[in-house]
């Protein structure tokens, strides 16, 4: 997984790199990218996340629209969690339209509030903080021991002893 991250990682390398560092140090543009790397390498992830009526095709745009790079408005991600709703099957329940597994809640409570896109957002990255400050942590302790590793190497070769 370190490619996903590296990038990402040498981006914010001050803020991550101290003794303390958390995930929740980081902006909340700098949050919002990594829930984008995460969701668009684990997209099997779309499931637990967004309702049953969502398909990984409209899990990737719901992503988009949500963690991007131009977040949408929230009542334009609204009206695509309503039209998935109301274009589902006949035989769908209330929770294959609303229910989602991982944030537990069935988001028509809140998909009309003028605030949907930032609390489905918030939600979100609290459900994917540990696991996300895991994989970039551990990224991050790779990245350390080999440009270490690098930098012995290098030492060697400039003392004439590689």
């Amino acid at each position: 997984m370190l490619e996903q991250y590296e990038a990402f990682i040498y981006k914010h390398y001050d803020i991550l790199n101290k003794e303390d560092a958390r995930l929740s140090d980081l902006p909340d543009e700098a949050k919002d990218e990594a829930v984008y790397i995460w969701l668009n390498s684990h997209k099997t992830w779309f499931e637990d996340i967004y309702p049953a009526t969502f398909s990984r095709g409209v899990g990737k745009i719901a992503t988009e629209m949500l963690f991007g790079k131009a977040p949408s408005a929230s009542k334009i991600v609204s009206n695509l969690f309503i039209a998935m709703a109301e274009d589902s099957p006949d035989e769908y329940d209330k929770d294959d339209r609303w229910w989602s597994e991982a944030l537990e809640t069935h988001l028509d409570s809140t998909v009309n509030l003028g605030n949907f896109a930032d609390d489905l957002r918030d939600r979100i990255y609290l459900y994917l903080e540990h696991t996300i400050e895991d994989e970039i942590f551990n990224d991050l302790s790779h990245l350390n021991i080999q440009g270490e590793e690098d930098h012995g190497i290098y030492r060697c070769r400039v003392s004439g002893n590689a």
